[in-house]
């Protein structure tokens, strides 16, 4: 009896000693959840302790997919190096170990989740943005997976203009997607950039790319249809563009020969001139296109010395039929023609000329005439003695004879 009792206390001590060594037999595989990019490596490394003997370690993809992939072992580590992952490879890897004398196996599974999203979104130049013209805008993405995992967003400045989902079956190569939106800016968006938003939504991972659109000038702005400015002095007119890049502002005088007057968002004139009037052109311009906006520049000022002329070269006679002509160029201006502080002709302020016409002078018609060009800024004035030969002169002149 004693002999069976220690042979049973024996057995149950083997027996506990194999219980205790099972439990203490156990497997690691890191990493469990690894999100990796097509092409590159990948390592599972696969961890066993609790076994004081070798391991014998399989891996096998799940499904009969394809795994691929070097294995290296040692007495209780097993390694598998994935190159150029692709996804073509199984996405669930399963490392199983086993230990002599260890009546069952361990073993975990690594869920790998792929993606392929490596270049930052295209998006082509845009002649021009204008407000209230529809636009159509397209933006590629180069080779994708997963592409139910994937949107496109639409922004001007940081607001959301349109969102695009893909919506397709799981596929099991990358592919390139193309979006497009057909946008009307509004004037409340000019001056703000345009950008197409890429994002990969991973469970573990979340990638954007942002590519901001290049645009030409669209809408181009100067600070009034006609500019106003007196003689002598400043000026200055600004001009404005939307556009990425910023568009670079030249202003250029039109004439004959266009002249540069300037590489500035602003047209300075210090000191107006009468030959600083005429059109000017803004030129906004950038590597996406370019655009003109053209504006008047007025120069007024008091009027020029008005001119008076009298028909004959010599002294009239009395009876003779003269005219008396008053005349201003350059500036608008109103013309009076007017003797001994009376009115004789008044011109026509859209006209630069007043003629006098007497039928049969008269030497009481003798005196200084005094031709006016007046306007808002001034006045200028012209003069002229006229005299009259009398019929008593010329017969004493003839008596004489």
């Amino acid at each position: 009896m004693r002999g069976v009792k220690c042979i049973s206390f024996a057995l149950w001590i083997n027996i506990l000693s194999v219980m205790t060594a099972e439990n203490d037999f156990s497997l690691e595989l890191t990493p469990s959840n690894p999100v990796i990019h097509v092409g590159e490596d990948l390592e599972l490394t696969c961890r066993v302790s609790g076994c004081p003997f070798n391991v014998t370690f399989i891996w096998k993809a799940t499904l009969d997919e394809f795994l691929g992939g070097e294995i290296k072992n040692e007495q209780n580590v097993s390694r598998l190096l994935i190159r150029n992952i692709s996804v073509k490879h199984s996405n669930k890897v399963v490392c199983k170990a086993t230990c002599p004398m260890k009546p069952s196996g361990r073993e975990k599974t690594a869920n790998i989740q792929m993606f392929s999203f490596p270049e930052d979104p295209i998006v082509p130049k845009i002649k021009s943005l204008t407000a209230n013209q529809t636009q159509k805008l397209t933006c590629t993405v180069h080779n994708i997976y997963p592409p139910e995992r994937f949107q496109v967003e639409w922004l001007r400045g940081n607001t959301v203009l349109h969102k695009d989902r893909l919506q397709v079956e799981h596929l099991d190569h990358v592919q390139n997607y193309s979006f497009v939106y057909n946008y009307t800016p509004s004037v409340d968006d000019l001056g703000k950039n345009i950008s197409c938003k890429a994002t990969m939504n991973l469970s573990l991972v979340k990638q954007e790319r942002t590519t901001t659109a290049e645009y030409g000038p669209g809408t181009i702005t100067v600070s009034s249809n006609n500019a106003l400015v007196k003689i002598g002095e400043p000026l200055e007119i600004a001009c404005h563009a939307d556009g990425n890049p910023k568009p670079t502002i030249s202003w250029w005088k039109l004439e004959n020969k266009p002249e540069l007057q300037s590489h500035n968002h602003t047209l300075i004139i210090n000191n107006a001139s009468w030959s600083q009037a005429g059109w000017y052109q803004c030129n906004a311009s950038n590597g996406a296109g370019s655009q003109q906006a053209r504006i008047k520049v007025i120069v007024v000022g008091p009027p020029n010395i008005p001119r008076i002329q009298l028909s004959h070269e010599e002294e009239p006679k009395e009876g003779e039929s003269i005219s008396i002509f008053c005349s201003s160029d350059g500036r608008p201006a109103k013309l009076k023609l007017y003797r001994q502080s009376q009115t004789i002709a008044t011109g026509d302020p859209d006209k630069s000329a007043v003629l006098l016409n007497i039928t049969s002078v008269q030497t009481t018609d003798a005196g200084i005439y005094i031709c006016e060009a007046i306007n808002e800024f001034g006045f200028e004035r012209s003069t002229i003695n006229i005299t009259v030969q009398a019929q008593e002169d010329i017969r004493s002149k003839v008596d004489l004879l």
